[in-house]
Order: C-alpha cells, then sequence, then structure tokens
C-alpha cells in the first residue's frame, strides 16, 4: 500500500480466510483514553483466545500489561516495552498478584545511548523517566510523571540521578511531554541525536518512547509466531499508533484504529472503529473468531 492510499474500513475490506494467531495493542486499540475496556472487546477477545493465540503486544511495563491481559483471558506470551520484552504468562496463574512467567526475549537499550538520551532531554527540560528490572524510575517528581503512572497504574522510584540508574542499560526510555507540538519535535530531536543506536517512537501523542534499535513489536511477533509454530502470513494485527507499524508489516493482515495517523494508515489493510466503539471486537467478529 502506498502512503497516499487511504485503507478502506473493515466493512469493505477483503478478509483473510484463515486466521492463526492476532496481536493486539493496547492503549488507543483495546483501552480507551480515559483506560476504559469496552464490554464486547473484552468478550471478543476472550472468545478469540479460546480458538487462536491471542498476543497483547505493548508498550506498557509487564507488571502494567498483566491486569489487562488477565482480564481479557489472555493466556499467550506478553510483548511488552515496546517489543523489548517478551516474556510468558504466570504459570501457575495466582490470581490478582503480580508474579513473573517464564523469560522468552529481551533487547536492552545500552548504557552509554540510555544516558544520551537523558542528557538530551535534561538539556531541553523535558521529562524524562528509564525502566529495570520492571520498575519504573523517574528523577523529578513532576506532572508528567505522574501522568505516566497513572496511565500505567504503577508506583515510581525517584533518584537523583538516571543516568546511574540505567548504567546497565535499559529496556527503554521514556520523554513524556505534555504539549503535543513540543512531542513532535522531541520525537525528532531525539531520532537525530540517536540515530541508528535507538528505536524512537510515540505510543501515546504524549509519550517518546526510546529502545533498543533490535526492539518492537514487529520483531516480538515474529519471535512469538516462530515459537508458537504460526504462520505469519494467517496472523492479523490491530494498533493505532507509530510504535504498531512494525507490527503491522510483519503480519498478512494490519488493521490500524480509525483516526490513527497517516504513517499508520499506510501500513493496514483496513481500519476498525475507535477503543470506545467496539472496534477489536467488530474485527475478531468479522473473522469469524468471535460472534459478539
Amino acid at each position: 500500500m502506498t502512503a497516499s492510499a487511504a485503507p478502506p474500513p473493515l466493512a469493505r475490506a477483503v478478509l483473510p480466510e484463515r486466521v492463526e494467531m492476532v496481536a493486539l495493542d493496547l492503549d488507543g486499540t483495546c483501552l480507551d483514553f480515559q483506560q476504559q475496556l469496552h464490554p464486547r472487546i473484552e468478550a471478543a477477545v476472550r472468545e478469540a483466545g479460546a480458538r487462536v493465540p491471542v498476543v497483547i503486544a505493548t508498550g506498557r511495563m509487564y507488571r502494567s500489561a498483566l491486569p489487562w491481559a488477565r482480564r481479557l483471558g489472555v493466556r499467550a506470551p506478553l510483548i511488552c516495552y515496546q517489543g523489548a520484552l517478551v516474556q510468558a504468562m504466570p504459570d501457575p496463574d495466582p490470581g490478582e498478584g503480580l508474579a513473573y512467567g517464564r523469560l522468552i526475549s529481551t533487547e536492552t537499550l545500552d548504557a552509554a545511548t540510555a544516558q544520551l538520551a537523558i542528557a538530551v532531554a535534561r538539556e531541553h527540560g523535558w521529562h524524562r523517566q528509564a525502566y529495570v528490572d520492571d520498575n519504573l524510575f523517574c528523577e523529578e517528581d513532576r506532572p508528567e510523571a505522574r501522568l505516566y503512572a497513572h496511565v500505567g497504574a504503577v508506583s515510581i522510584q525517584f533518584v537523583d540521578d538516571l543516568t546511574l540508574a540505567v548504567a546497565g542499560g535499559t529496556v527503554k526510555v521514556v520523554i513524556v511531554i505534555l504539549d503535543g507540538e513540543e512531542a513532535v519535535r522531541c520525537r525528532v530531536v531525539m531520532t537525530d541525536a540517536l540515530g541508528a543506536r535507538a528505536r524512537v517512537t510515540p505510543s501515546y501523542p504524549q509519550f517518546i518512547e526510546i529502545a533498543s534499535p533490535r526492539a518492537g513489536k514487529g520483531p516480538a511477533v515474529r519471535r512469538l509466531a516462530e515459537e508458537l509454530g504460526v504462520d505469519l502470513s494467517r496472523a492479523v494485527a490491530i494498533g493505532d499508533a507509530p510504535n504498531d507499524v512494525d507490527m503491522l508489516e510483519a503480519v498478512g493482515f494490519g488493521v490500524a484504529v480509525e483516526g490513527a495517523l497517516p504513517e499508520v494508515l499506510s501500513h493496514a489493510a483496513c481500519t476498525c472503529p475507535v477503543a470506545k466503539e467496539g472496534g477489536v471486537a467488530d474485527v475478531l467478529t468479522a473473522l469469524g473468531l468471535a460472534g459478539v
């Protein structure tokens, strides 16, 4: 599909005849921007998961994605931190408590690159944070930090110097900027500063995420499909943001949420309604994986 072509809506799309796996983004795709899960999406994902592997692919931390995976009845491994971590669901599942399943793969952003990203953020006065051992670290108690912690439903560990926290590397650095135009500028500045040393993509418009160049939802979906014995040409992915593009490219049938940026839409076979309208449920029903 060319960059100028607009994908058709779901109702006019030519759908795959067979689906062996579904990969789903969480925020903006399954969850709306108030962190609400449409009942039809919850029911449809549970029904689809009884038929084929349903994989959550998110920028969230493992501890942040796990409660939603449980609510959705997901049993396949979780793709977290923009694909920098792939980890199985806890086995046996202890219920509501935090537990960790088998580690399948991890891609670490090296310390020098992470520290450079932090230095660039400091220079511009941007809020910066990083992750080590599934914990969130920040230098300053700012509204941006609280917003991220609220969205992810995670606690913050404050440190005096974030560069020391990432001295052993990190799964990602995130810059949180509440002003939309400044967030767009941050993406450009970080991309120029880090070059091929890192992968710089937005998840939410306010979140500029910096990970290893070997990370990404697409590579993680490929690795997981191989682990599960799935033919990627028979896999479906649904996403809404630039960090979903390589996942949409990796599978046989990619779906973008309506209203996504052109750089996302240009890689999708069709579009579906937004999360608050149950778009994911519409897709799974149209594919014959659910009946809600």
